[in-house]
């Protein structure tokens, strides 16, 4: 990435990142979808064959605590009993719906992993294939991915919802920088050196290279590209969020009407799918994926809107740190090649008369007497010529 490039990138403002978002999820929206698609049956898949009997029963559950509800009166403590069945209802609840967040965070980060690669470096204007993107989710490091935004998020979400919001917004940006092995701008610099000859550019000797890729820490960077991100991160989630929610509710909405205008035998066939000794599972499948049928279609907005926010904030980064480097050689690789050159001392003709330097009193700065060097507390040795000044300060 040229550097002209690297700041218009920089300076995009929220607004300008959200627009580029859109164009990206409408121009590579063929490339990712059946992987993204896929991965949003797999929840689907997952959320039916293990939470079945669970949201069965919980369902169940409800009723009774309605009916509690119902004959409580407004001056009437509920019994113990009574507050037992009701605290277990809830905790019931908030367990099925731990769960179920659980599976979809797992899932969907994994799905984020798959394309991350391919959608920056399509929004950067690289070449990569989408099978390309998809064989460098099998990276180890994607354990960290999977244990701070697939589990870690949606436990401290469950638990309290504010630092759920804060880890989020931290560590978004581990779907990106987790396989990227170093490879960034920051760990790479050019050096120029002005020659009466020509302009010599130098890059980053190899070791230094090696070392930058061993010290990598996919947190960190992630961490530090999101740094003062944090209102622009959350706008995203939520303009992802309020769009899906928005058509999938009106979506619903209609179904529901539909449903209730029909036959009732209608809803007891669906009904049914969920009775274990009638049970369907393929339908049931079906059926989750038609009423899903807006996640599934508007998958690929999330992290298409994410990468257009990455790519400006790692450019935003990349600059300041080449600005506080200030194009300096990297790691003395010029010492040899260059070295400094040592100031000779001041040398006194032959045909001058020079007595000798007498005692004097020094209560400020003064001048070496051998090579003009000014100091400016007193001290044995000039910190320039090294010549013994002890006579002179005595």
């Amino acid at each position: 990435m040229n550097s002209q490039k690297g700041v218009n990138l920089a300076n995009k403002r929220f607004g300008d990142i959200l627009a580029d978002g859109f164009k990206l999820f409408f121009r590579i929206y063929g490339k990712i979808i059946l992987p993204l698609a896929l991965f949003q049956v797999l929840i689907i898949i997952l959320d039916v064959f293990i939470l079945t009997d669970f949201r069965l029963y919980v369902n169940s559950r409800e009723i009774n605590y309605y009916d509690l509800i119902e004959n409580l009166s407004g001056d009437t403590l509920p019994a113990e009993s009574d507050m037992r069945s009701m605290i277990t209802f809830l905790t019931l609840n908030l367990t099925l719906f731990f769960l179920h967040q659980i599976i979809r965070a797992i899932v969907i980060t994994i799905a984020m992993c798959s394309v991350s690669s391919y959608t920056y470096k399509k929004y950067m204007g690289e070449d990569i294939s989408v099978k390309e993107s998809f064989k460098s989710l099998f990276n180890k490091k994607i354990l960290i991915v999977l244990l701070i935004i697939g589990i870690f998020l949606p436990l401290t979400s469950y638990l309290l919802f504010i630092p759920g919001i804060f880890i989020f917004s931290f560590f978004i940006f581990l779907v990106f920088t987790y396989n990227m092995e170093g490879k960034n701008e920051e760990n790479e610099s050019l050096i120029e050196i002005s020659d009466p000859e020509e302009v010599k550019v130098y890059s980053m000797d190899r070791s230094n290279k090696d070392h930058a890729k061993k010290t990598y820490s996919p947190i960190k960077e992630a961490r530090a590209i999101g740094k003062g991100a944090f209102w622009k991160i959350i706008g995203v989630f939520v303009i992802n969020l309020s769009i899906i929610l928005s058509i999938s509710f009106l979506f619903q909405s209609i179904i529901i009407f539909i449903l209730d205008a029909g036959p009732p035998s209608l809803l007891a066939e669906i009904n049914s799918w969920d009775d274990p000794a009638t049970r369907n599972y393929g339908m049931l499948i079906l059926y989750q994926i038609f009423l899903s049928i807006i996640d599934i279609i508007f998958a690929p907005l999330f992290i298409c809107l994410l990468t257009t926010l990455f790519s400006s904030m790692k450019a935003k980064k990349n600059s300041e740190s080449q600005y506080q480097r200030g194009f300096y050689p990297v790691g003395g690789y010029y010492k040899d090649e260059f070295p400094k050159p040592r100031q000779e001392p001041y040398k006194i003709h032959e045909d001058v008369e020079v007595s000798p330097p007498s005692e004097i009193d020094i209560k400020d700065r003064f001048y070496c007497p051998y090579c003009g060097f000014l100091i400016t507390t007193p001290k044995k040795f000039c910190p320039n010529c090294g010549e013994n000044l002890s006579d002179l300060i005595a």
